[in-house]
């Protein structure tokens, strides 16, 4: 039987936190190994709750809201890039003298898959592939995921991976399959993938969430966003097969399901399969972490939402700036946020359940525009999470950016981190500007939970 490990890389950052970050594509992967004889293993280095960390680190691993929590890490040497820049650089994830001893046991494996992220997440893919490089030597490393299809000529040049494979759906896995000469034919399975697969996690022996997605891409074009580059088409799978993977995780002893769409309230399908999971209730809680569109909110779908046990429900909200808001693809405007957080709020739900994502410093924002948007989540009672604006590659913002000469062509993905990018980038807000905002959403935050 051939063997293939999969894994799930460091993360290195200025910051890096668990908020229900599993590797769904990799858990994809898992499933359609396991369909055609191939077997599937897998490392996840950002696995808090791995029974050899906790032992490793002698200590009980701390969970916080609904199993997210701190990761471990270590500081490490800048790259060169940020070398003037006042910040620590630290590997998020499982200690490197842990991961080796992991990966000696692998030695048979046929290939290792890596998979990949943030594109700014670059240094951990390439401190990870270096490493099975070196404990497992001969054995080809091909490199996948978010990164690798937004900057491939980047990784190809810099990951250290024998065969890089960009793209989404089962196209690059087939293409790593063939580079291993490993031959299945994933053509039918291609068509249909999303609705005929479930995300693999028997590997995690103690999980305490499970992150579903039951669609990919999104039919906005919303200028900073990335989702439907990666994704030619809005895929998505049906009602009763959400129903069927959320009945299949409870069964297993799942508290916490976590919805990782980028457009999961786009048609009729979310409410269908709450009505039908209310049906056969379970004591478990619901989370929407991912900025969902706050258009599609109404009263009946608040009302399914608060009776189904939602606990997080993070709003897309991103500018106050009317003309902004159009400028970059009209996903929400005012009356929409407004118009949901009443629905939101007539249902029962409170500021302890309901927030907003929005940016700062993306261009032709003003500060003034941020601080009147965290005035409307204050005035509608509901969390507002600032965030600062991060040109991702190959979106039409970053194209703008580029194109106009105002962010070099060459940087350093590193840099474009949104915790990063204001030390050095002259075009937006200043550090002390941004940290201002986010002191005035700190209070607004404040204020509301303790009432």
């Amino acid at each position: 039987m051939k063997k293939i490990l999969l894994v799930n890389p460091w993360i290195e950052d200025v910051s890096a936190y668990d908020f229900w970050l599993k590797p769904v594509s990799l858990l994809y992967i898992s499933s359609v190994l396991k369909k055609f004889g191939i077997e599937p293993r897998l490392i996840d280095l950002l696995d808090r709750h791995d029974e050899e960390l906790i032992r490793f680190l002698k200590k009980p691993v701390k969970d916080k809201y609904y199993g997210t929590g701190s990761f471990y890490n270590e500081s490490i040497k800048k790259p060169n890039s940020m070398k003037s820049i006042p910040r620590y650089f630290k590997r998020y994830g499982m200690p490197e003298k842990l991961f080796r001893k992991k990966l000696s046991v692998h030695k048979d494996v046929d290939a290792v898959f890596v998979t990949s992220m943030m594109t700014y997440w670059h240094y951990g893919v390439s401190d990870t592939i270096r490493v099975i490089k070196e404990e497992l030597h001969e054995k080809p490393v091909l490199l996948g995921g978010v990164y690798s299809t937004l900057l491939v000529d980047h990784a190809r040049n810099n990951s250290g991976a024998d065969f890089v494979s960009p793209g989404t759906g089962m196209f690059p896995l087939s293409k790593a399959l063939d580079y291993v000469d490993i031959e299945i034919d994933l053509h039918d399975l291609n068509k249909n993938w999303i609705e005929s697969l479930i995300p693999d996690y028997s590997h995690y022996k103690k999980i305490p969430y499970k992150v579903l997605i039951t669609s990919v891409g999104c039919p906005f074009r919303c200028s900073y966003c990335a989702s439907w580059r990666l994704w030619k088409d809005f895929t998505f799978h049906s009602a009763e097969k959400t129903l069927d993977i959320v009945e299949q995780f409870v069964s297993d002893g799942t508290k916490n399901i976590v919805f990782f769409d980028d457009a999961l309230l786009i048609g009729d399908r979310f409410k269908h399969f709450l009505k039908m999971y209310l049906k056969k209730r379970k004591k478990i809680q619901f989370h929407l972490p991912n900025g969902v569109h706050a258009r599609f909110i109404d009263k009946e779908l608040a009302n399914l939402m608060k009776e189904a046990n939602f606990k997080t429900i993070k709003l897309g909200y991103e500018t106050y700036n009317a003309d902004l808001q159009e400028k970059t693809g009209g996903k929400v405007s005012n009356i929409d946020l407004e118009k949901a957080v009443f629905n939101l709020k007539d249902a029962g739900f409170t500021s302890k359940e309901v927030s907003a994502y929005i940016i700062a410093n993306l261009p032709g924002q003003s500060m003034e525009d941020t601080i009147k948007a965290i005035k409307k989540c204050d005035e509608l009672g509901i969390v507002p999470n600032v965030n600062e604006f991060t040109p991702i590659p190959k979106t039409p913002q970053w194209e703008e950016l580029i194109n106009d000469g105002k962010l070099p062509r060459n940087v350093d993905p590193l840099l474009l981190n949104n915790s990063i990018l204001p030390y050095w980038w002259d075009k937006g807000l200043s550090v002390n500007q941004i940290d201002a905002l986010k002191n005035e959403a700190w209070k607004v935050k404040e204020h509301l939970l303790n009432e």
